[in-house]
């Protein structure tokens, strides 16, 4: 199979039960840029950066609920997913990164 660009309209599906999230991959140098962002003085906020990837791979989903409501997809509500969902939507989109499980910050090597 030939080496496939990842292109960032892309619309991948994760589902949970009846719920679908949509999700894009993220490339390596839009991965680097947000974590430079979230870099001062050498030191790497690691949940910013979590929460920035987030905030970039999930596109919109289907049947989510609060208080047993469907909701529209809000950017702002995806922290408030359960981690385990968003635990593999990092994995699946390419968003994980060793330092961002610990969620604290660290100096740069």
């Amino acid at each position: 199979m030939a080496i496939q660009i990842i292109q960032t309209e892309e619309k991948l599906i994760y589902e949970a039960e009846d719920s679908k999230i949509f999700y894009r991959r993220i490339s390596t140098l839009k991965r680097g840029t947000i974590v430079k962002r979230h870099t001062k003085r050498g030191k790497t906020d690691w949940n910013a950066v979590t929460g920035s990837v987030l905030d970039y791979v999930i596109i919109g989903w289907e049947n989510i609920q609060q208080a047993k409501k469907d909701i529209v997809f809000d950017q702002d509500l995806i922290m408030a997913l359960p981690e385990d969902t968003l635990t593999d939507i990092l994995e699946l989109s390419g968003g994980a990164n060793p330092g961002m499980s610990d969620g604290e910050d660290q100096e740069k090597n």
